[in-house]
């Protein structure tokens, strides 16, 4: 692999290469929890609303007091 250093492409070292793979590694395992917290959300969205609906409460009624 290489990098640029002052305009300069050089080769990295294995510790950067090792560094820039696990920083990878770190961003793939982040982006994964932010997708399934971002499907809890719309599950448990979901969920309410068809609780509440359940309850008697209306589309527009919900819309107007959850914004669901």
């Amino acid at each position: 692999m290489k990098k640029i250093v002052n305009g300069v492409s050089i080769d990295m070292t294995a510790d950067e290469i090792k560094a820039r793979q696990d920083d990878e590694e770190i961003e793939i395992a982040r982006k994964a929890a932010i997708n399934t917290a971002q499907e809890k959300i719309v599950t448990d969205r979901a969920s309410a609303k068809t609780k509440l609906k359940a309850l008697g409460l209306t589309d527009d009624e919900l819309k107007a007091a959850f914004r669901l």
